[in-house]
Order: structure tokens, then C-alpha cells, then sequence
């Protein structure tokens, strides 16, 4: 288990030889030296829902903004809600906002969020070497195992880099990622090109889960094209590793578990899930920013951006309707190939 990267923190459960745009402004004008940038693209997410964070314990919901009673209250736990209307409702001195029809809640109660910005990126074919992103913001050092160099820029988190040497220093691992900038290989999630599983064909679709890493990589046969960085199960609720396939997918649904427990969690609205073990899923997770550790009570999370490429690339192939399943989940010969493994 990669220890160091875990966040006990409770949640839901070549270069880039082919393709990378600059992720985010401040990471672009923080890149590592030495690294060539190529085509590429990043995908461009459709949900545009509103999500807050239910900041209060058994907040009241009302039928109508100021009622004297509630209709029900929202509970404790860890919990996320979608606002069906982003304009507020004043009456008197209190501001509320719509949950769902009929549903009204005190603004007081909600924090408004905003998803990660962070996304993978599409590939057209499969880099020759490592590469990945800064999982945490470090001050490189010029040579493996010192120090962080005095002169040396800051790299912010999801910074893109790409691995041009390696050395081992005792127990640790240290990846060179620009001229004389050098960081340990906690500091990153890594992308590493992966052999087909035993039973996937040359040219199944499948996706592979690292959870040592904590990145997925989606694969044409054996052609890469796609990365990104994930959050799989905490080590209480780990995700089970092994071959699946993809058996259902479902465009929006809420998700919720660990009833009548401190770690009772309910999320709203929660984006392009593809299921592929039992209940355990790949999910846009809107709540949380921490890809790049395990932060899930079993579901493979993703950047919203990067669940919804994979709903519309995986199979079985999405349809109108909100649900899509398999015709027989025993005899699964659609779904995408799932491989969860640690390292």
C-alpha cells in the first residue's frame, strides 16, 4: 500500500508524445524544464449543475422558504446537495435556496463548491516514457536525494511532467523531470504503459486502474488514449482489484451509504457512473480535489470532465435513457475491460 498517499479524509466512495494542452494557467508558467510539449487535447465537461456542502447537522428542509415546519431534515453526515434553482429566495432577513421541487433550505446551511479544474487529457498514441502529474506542490532539487535547490521555482499541483531519468536512494525512488530538477516519487502520480490483461483482445477497449499510483489510464488495444489521475477506495474500504467489465452505466443518479454511521455519507446528482464490481463505480466526484490519493469508500473517483470522456467512450454504449445495462451481466461480453491493480 502506498501509504503516503492516502488522505484519511471521509469522501464517497515520450514526452507527452502525443497530446497535452497546458492544464491550468499557473501550472503552464510553472513546467519543468526540459519537457516538450505536443498536440493534444483536454476534455471540455457538459454538466453545468450547481453542487453545495450541507455545513450543518439535521438541517431542516421546508416546503416553502420561511414555513413554520419542515418536510424533513437532510440528516448528519457527509453531505452534498444540487441546487435546482442557483438564484437565492429572499424572504425577510433569511436567504434560501431550492434543493429540489418543493424543497427549500436555508442558505445558511450551504456552501456552494466548485468542482476540480483539473482534467486528463487524450492521447493518439502511447508516450515512451513515464509521465504523470505533481500531486502535491514541490520545490525541485538539482540532484536525487537533496535538498530543494534555494533557486529553485515553485511546481505547483497537476503540474504535467514527464520522467527522464530515475534513481533509487534506499527505499525511495527519485524521477529527474527537467534540467537538474529532481522530486521524489511521493510527490507524484505516474503514468506507466501497461501490458494487455490476459483475456483482453488486441483491440478491446479496457481501462487500467493503478491504485499504488492513483491513476487510470484507458487503452485501445494497445494503444493508449487516455490519462488521468484517480481517487480510489481508502484502505478500510479498498477497491477490489482483479479484471471486470463494465456492466451498467448511469448519466446522473445520488449515491449514498454507511447509514445510521459517523461516516453516513449522501451525495446529489452524482455524474456519469459506470459500474463495473458489485456497487463499486467510476465516478465524477464533484466534492472533493484530491486526485491523486485514495480518498473513496470503494468507487474509483474522477474529475467530472474525465468520468463523463469515459462514460461516452466505455461500453455498453449510453443511450437517451439515464440508465444503460448489459442484456446479461453473466455472460458480459460489451462492458469495457476494468483492471484494478496496485502497481
Amino acid at each position: 500500500m502506498k501509504a503516503w498517499k492516502v488522505l484519511m479524509i471521509i469522501g464517497a466512495a515520450m514526452t507527452f508524445a502525443a497530446a497535452l494542452t497546458a492544464q491550468t494557467a499557473s501550472a503552464a508558467q510553472m513546467q519543468p524544464s526540459g519537457r516538450a510539449l505536443n498536440t493534444g487535447s483536454q476534455p471540455s465537461g457538459s454538466n453545468t449543475l450547481t453542487y453545495a456542502w450541507v455545513v450543518t447537522a439535521n438541517v431542516p428542509v421546508y416546503a416553502n422558504p420561511g414555513d413554520a415546519a419542515p418536510v424533513r431534515d437532510l440528516g448528519a453526515g457527509f453531505l452534498y446537495v444540487s441546487l435546482s434553482d442557483t438564484r437565492p429566495v429572499v424572504v425577510g432577513d433569511q436567504t434560501w435556496y431550492q434543493i429540489n421541487k418543493g424543497e427549500y433550505v436555508n442558505a445558511a446551511n450551504l456552501q456552494i463548491i466548485k468542482p476540480t479544474s483539473f482534467r486528463g487529457i487524450t492521447l493518439t498514441a502511447t508516450p515512451d516514457k513515464p509521465f504523470g502529474w505533481l500531486v502535491y506542490s514541490v520545490y525541485p532539487s538539482s540532484e536525487a536525494g537533496a535538498a530543494p535547490a534555494k533557486s529553485a521555482p515553485l511546481l505547483l499541483r497537476y503540474t504535467p511532467i514527464t520522467v527522464f531519468e530515475e534513481k533509487k536512494l534506499d527505499d525511495l525512488i527519485w524521477y529527474r523531470i527537467g534540467e537538474k530538477q529532481w522530486v521524489d516519487q511521493k510527490k507524484v502520480g505516474l503514468i506507466l504503459p501497461a501490458p494487455r490483461p490476459d483475456g483482453v483482445g488486441p483491440t478491446d477497449k479496457w481501462i487500467d486502474v493503478n491504485t499504488f499510483e492513483q491513476t487510470l489510464t484507458a487503452y485501445e488495444g494497445d494503444r493508449m488514449v487516455y490519462a488521468t489521475l484517480v481517487s480510489s477506495g481508502l484502505p478500510y474500504w479498498a477497491t477490489d482489484p482483479g479484471l471486470f467489465r463494465v456492466y451498467a452505466k448511469v448519466k446522473m443518479a445520488k449515491m449514498s451509504g454507511r447509514d445510521g454511521l459517523p461516516d453516513y455519507y449522501f451525495l446529489e446528482d452524482v455524474p456519469f457512473a459506470m459500474y463495473f464490481n458489485r456497487d463499486m463505480a467510476l465516478h465524477g466526484a464533484y466534492w472533493h480535489d484530491k486526485f491523486g490519493f485514495k480518498h473513496s469508500h470503494g468507487c474509483v473517483n474522477l474529475p467530472p470532465a474525465d468520468a463523463e470522456w469515459l462514460y461516452n467512450w466505455t461500453t455498453p454504449a449510453a443511450g437517451a435513457s439515464n440508465w444503460t445495462v448489459v442484456p446479461d451481466r453473466k455472460n458480459n461480453d460489451i462492458g469495457t475491460w476494468v483492471w484494478v491493480h496496485e502497481g
